[in-house]
């Protein structure tokens, strides 16, 4: 009699969610003919009561795109804290005599910051550089006059290698694809202005590129096109100090700004340096360098250095707000190195990776969970969207759930869920990342429902066969009916 109770019990509880509106609704929308060959994955739970609410194929594990932000978000706030900062220390190697001759070279050790010079923490119309004077001054205040070594930048605090080795060719010379490195600059990347010609076809001038660095070199192979946007393409790799730059600009532009991934930030910081303090009269006897090319040369670089300052970061929820609600790849990127570095005392892809598995492995259920960078840009990422909800449900009763909470975009108000949902109840309630790449969409966050419900939800759609516009407009109905439930 108990197993019969129990069966009927668990019918009219299937029945219940399989025959709500958000089911019903997904359930249409699964079965369009453009979505014939696409795989899903879509979860919505109940937080407080712990229950399903609708799911389909809610195990399958599949490419998130950016939702992957949420997992290194989420960790990095609960392992690393919320108020943690990032440390850039400006060190010397060497004796500062009673002239002011620094005797010895002048080092920039990169503890992980990804916010120097970062435009997402400038006020409006600052000089991305605008840093460089403080140093400088601090350096002045330190004693030095005149330095007769050179001034190194120390990456050393990741691995060299920035990318991570699943990351497509296409996307890594693009400034979306800028890898992370222990010393970061200005988001990593180079403005190049363009001038293009009047008539679809023509060829297209590098003006300028910003911020200048010695040595590169830019095949422009970009046209002139009646398209009104950029579809100019940058095929680089980290150090490589050749750009190649394909595709199209609009006609008719005396200034168009494409952005593309440095050639080693690294050197960029110690090269800026040095111009500012040769701006200031402190002559410096040797050209900027960095500690991997000077160890790459066969020199050797002290390991016993002095402190002059140290500069500290933004807070890491302060980080993580701009790397969800903007979808920075490099800030996520970052603190899944910095993860890397707390746990095995190495920043890496690898460790982050493995570090920030094994953090959701002691706290979820992760069966089917891969981790293979921290920002979702790698197609070798797979996960659920019960693993997205557990995430979800396991931060809503997190200390750092404030901050993680209001890091995610507003339906229909803000970052990257502007224009989903407006004029609708979901909007100004409704929280979550999206997650988009080549024949993926995703999305995953929270919303007090109409009933007053609160709810976390996750879907992820992968090759389907349609604009990705078309599938935004379907998944934002799904979500939409999320907030009315």
């Amino acid at each position: 009699m108990k197993f019969i109770l129990l069966q009927l019990s668990l019918f009219i509880g299937f029945i219940g969610f399989t025959q709500n509106s958000i089911q019903s609704t997904f359930n249409k929308i699964k079965e369009l003919s453009y979505l014939e060959n696409a795989s899903f994955s879509f979860h919505v739970m109940d937080v407080d009561a712990d229950t399903t609410v609708a799911e389909f194929n809610s195990k399958n594990s599949l490419v998130p795109a950016s939702t992957m932000k949420l997992v290194t978000t989420s960790a990095a706030l609960v392992k690393l804290g919320s108020y943690k900062q990032f440390k850039t220390n400006i060190e010397h190697d060497g004796n500062i005599d009673s002239n002011g001759v620094l005797h010895g070279n002048l080092f920039i050790t990169g503890g992980g910051d990804p916010t120097l010079g970062s435009k997402y923490f400038l006020d409006k119309d600052e000089n991305p550089s605008e840093f460089m004077n403080e140093w400088v001054s601090k350096i002045q205040k330190a004693g030095i006059k005149s330095i007769a070594g050179r001034v190194i930048g120390d990456a050393s605090h990741f691995s060299y290698e920035m990318i991570p080795t699943t990351w497509l060719w296409g996307d890594m010379g693009n400034y979306y694809g800028a890898g992370a490195c222990g010393l970061t600059i200005y988001d990593n990347y180079n403005t190049l202005t363009f001038r293009s010609g009047n008539v679809a076809g023509d060829s297209t001038f590098i003006d300028c590129v910003t911020p200048f660095s010695p040595g590169q070199t830019f095949e422009n192979r970009v046209l002139a096109s009646d398209e009104n946007r950029d579809n100019a393409y940058v095929y680089s790799a980290p150090y490589s100090n050749h750009r190649l730059i394909k595709g199209s600009i609009p006609k008719q532009k005396d200034e168009f700004n494409v952005k593309a991934s440095m050639m080693d930030p690294a050197y960029q910081t110690a090269y800026d340096l040095e111009y500012y303090l040769l701006k200031k009269g402190i002559e410096v006897g040797k050209n900027a360098s960095t500690k991997r090319v000077l160890l790459l040369n066969g020199d050797s670089v002290s390991s016993k250095r002095e402190e002059i300052f140290v500069h500290a970061s933004p807070s890491i929820g302060q980080i993580a707000y701009y790397t969800n609600h903007i979808s920075v790849n490099l800030f996520a990127e970052h603190l899944l190195n910095e993860m890397g570095a707390d746990a095995y005392n190495e920043g890496s892809n690898y460790t982050g990776s493995m570090a920030v598995s094994n953090f959701w492995n002691s706290r979820i259920d992760t069966k089917g969970m891969h981790v293979s960078d921290g920002s979702g840009m790698s197609r070798m990422n797979a996960i659920s969207a019960s693993h997205l909800t557990a995430i979800l449900d396991y931060m809503a009763s997190s200390k750092n759930f404030q901050s993680f909470y209001t890091s995610l975009p507003i339906a229909g108000k803000s970052g990257t869920m502007s224009r989903i949902g407006r004029n609708t109840y979901a909007a100004g309630r409704l929280r979550a990342k999206s997650g988009t790449m080549t024949r993926v969409k995703s999305y995953a966050g929270y919303v007090k429902s109409k009933s007053g419900k609160n709810l976390a939800f996750a879907i992820i759609v992968n090759n389907y066969n349609c604009y990705t516009s078309t599938m935004t407009k379907q998944l934002e109905k799904i979500m939409v009916e999320i907030a009315n439930y």
